[in-house]
């Protein structure tokens, strides 16, 4: 069976759909995919969608990989499917379809609500004979306006026998503003990304996550489960594929891992990757980790082996908000305890550090937004903040909050656009803006190391704050945009 897959996403990493294709290819089917590519306005213009035409009119099947930030696009794709080739089926899958498959069928003939990999070749093969397909587990179905939504298949384990991730190049294509076929100099630009802007292969280990945090749909996957186990993929399927893939395509230059937290694995098994990886790949590479699961003994193991980047949420230097609003089972003081425990290694061995911090939350006070202002201030000046708004995905705890306390509306399509944004909506005070502030001082580093501490730490004062809490909101707004 001819099948589109189309990504609305952005990024041409995209693994989710790249192992989609590989598992239809060794299924017998034949596949193209297409990036569109992630930039500003969200929307795609009716002229750009007019070119897909060509790579869709041979085609059977379109899939559409969706993410709650860009389903827009994906409904945007699937009117012009519906309108330009009146018949053909449209199945989504993605985050996007599991934290919310109900809003997802309203658009798509069918959505792969839980783990594709054990489904989608059979699924495909019974479309293909005109079989009755309306049964596959881990898939719901919009049959003429009825929802049927079938049973959940238990966690896929067996990731070793997965086929390597689909990076051929052949009948796979990129539409920036204009289509074309893509090509390795095409490739290598589009894979170069933060923090380096150089092209890296982006790849998961694992399955799973034993956390539970309000704002991510992990908890879906608990709910369907009864709850996340982890599984991994073995060392030596790990080296296999990032030796085949590295020999394809030469122009990597830097891996990264996109575990959740690449430490869950057992101190042996981190052994044997990093020999083996130093040995067989030896690119630097970057990951993930919890303050749960580091220790300087499993720190140590990766070190020698080309570890360059360590990532690890935060989210909030108070306490109040880590238990009551996101859940997250761990004290910010441990949290403290590992950035200065990991400040060494970033002096001795060149590693580069990045913290995770969510603002913009309704549900914090001025007094949790200023404990996490004070976190900030006690950094060591080389680490790195990310700091992100946040985002009430449908189908999250958070979600269902916020939607309850009035917060937010039920998303509709019109909605979707604005769950990814880049402006305060629920904190425009004081307290943020310093937050914003100290971000923008701490990316010039000449600034910030002349900037007395003392003065910082005044301005979060609360004589000052009491004293700023007397303007308008609509000036830290201003000032907002300004430090960003």
């Amino acid at each position: 069976m001819k099948t589109a897959l189309i990504n609305v996403s952005g990024p041409l990493s995209s693994d989710g759909s790249r192992l989609i294709s590989a598992l239809l290819k060794r299924g017998g089917h034949h596949v193209k995919s297409i990036f569109l590519v992630r930039r500003e306005p969200v929307e795609y213009e009716p002229n750009e969608l007019e070119q897909l035409e060509d790579v869709l009119k041979e085609t059977d099947l379109v899939m559409v990989a969706v993410y709650s930030s860009y389903a827009i696009r994906a409904v945007q794709v699937t009117q012009f499917v519906r309108k330009r080739f009146p018949g053909m089926k449209v199945i989504w899958g993605g985050p996007h379809c599991v934290s919310a498959p109900e809003l997802s069928l309203r658009h798509a003939d069918g959505v792969c609500f839980a783990e594709g990999d054990e489904v989608i070749v059979d699924l495909v093969n019974k479309m293909e004979a005109q079989a009755d397909y309306l049964d596959t587990p881990n898939m719901a179905f919009n049959a003429n306006g009825t929802y049927l939504v079938n049973d959940v298949l238990p966690p896929f384990s067996d990731l070793d026998s997965l086929p390597f991730y689909d990076y051929s190049l052949d009948d796979q294509f990129l539409l920036d503003g204009t289509l074309s076929q893509i090509t390795k100099e095409t490739l290598k630009e589009h894979l170069a990304g933060y923090p380096y802007h150089i092209p890296i292969l982006y790849f998961v280990t694992t399955r799973g996550c034993p956390y539970r945090c309000s704002y991510c749909n992990n908890c879906r996957y608990v709910a369907m489960f009864g709850g996340n186990t982890l599984r991994f993929h073995s060392v030596d399927r790990i080296i296999d594929e990032l030796e085949y893939t590295l020999q394809h395509l030469d122009f990597f230059k830097f891996v990264g891992f996109g575990d959740d937290d690449f430490l869950m694995r057992p101190r042996k098994e981190l052994e044997d990757f990093a020999k083996k990886y130093k040995k067989r790949v030896g690119l630097p590479f970057g990951i993930a980790l919890s303050a749960r699961a580091y220790t300087r003994e499993k720190m140590g193991i990766l070190l020698d082996s080309g570890l360059k980047v360590i990532q690890m949420g935060v989210q909030s230097g108070s306490q109040r908000t880590l238990d009551e609003v996101y859940n997250r089972k761990i004290k910010v003081s441990k949290t403290r305890d590992v950035v200065h425990g990991i400040e060494p290694y970033m002096r001795t061995h060149g590693l580069d550090f990045l913290l995770d911090f969510i603002i913009d939350n309704p549900y914090e006070s001025r007094d949790d937004i200023i404990q996490t202002y004070q976190y900030l201030l006690d950094l060591p000046l080389r680490v790195r903040l990310n700091l992100f708004f946040l985002a009430f995905f449908p189908g999250t705890p958070i979600y269902e909050r916020a939607l309850e306390d009035g917060i937010i509306k039920p998303f509709s399509e019109s909605e979707f656009r604005f769950i990814n944004r880049g402006r305060l909506r629920y904190q425009k005070n004081y307290e943020t803006f310093l937050i914003l502030l100290v971000r923008s001082l701490r990316g010039r580093a000449r600034r910030w190391k002349w900037m007395p501490k003392s003065v910082l730490r005044g301005l979060g004062s609360r004589p000052v704050r009491s004293i700023a809490s007397t303007l308008p909101n609509s000036l830290y707004e201003f000032l907002s945009q300004i430090v960003q």
